[in-house]
């Protein structure tokens, strides 16, 4: 299977900065093409939501470079799925550790989806 991806984004009307961000990330593998896409954006009224946004995308370029690899080994979605919940519960927490020592708000979206 063959895959295009599209993204655009947009500042919106109430900040100043673009608090999307987007993650394409495309291997060639013994199982075929896989795609990793995750778009997050900062969570409205909130500041620092770039921030946010910014961590949750390279927790999952990491994983998608470091972590992938060993689950193709023997492929299980619903693993996958378990491990990314963790992985965005911890990050979660980062990011309020984080914003509890800035004394700031900040959060995110995601949305993401791995395609074999």
């Amino acid at each position: 299977m063959r895959y295009t991806v599209v993204a655009e984004t947009d500042i919106g009307i109430r900040k100043n900065i673009n608090q999307d961000s987007v993650l394409v990330k495309h291997a060639e593998t013994e199982l075929g093409e896989i795609l990793l896409a995750v778009v997050c954006d900062g969570m409205g009224g909130l500041d620092k939501g770039e921030l946010a946004s910014a961590t949750v995308i390279r927790s999952f370029a990491t994983w998608f470079e470091q972590e992938l690899p060993k689950e193709l080994v023997h492929l299980d979605f619903t693993v996958i799925a378990q491990k990314w919940e963790l992985m965005i519960r911890e990050l979660n927490t980062k990011i309020g550790i984080y914003g509890q020592r800035q004394r700031v708000q900040l959060g995110t979206t995601v949305t993401a989806i791995l395609c074999v």
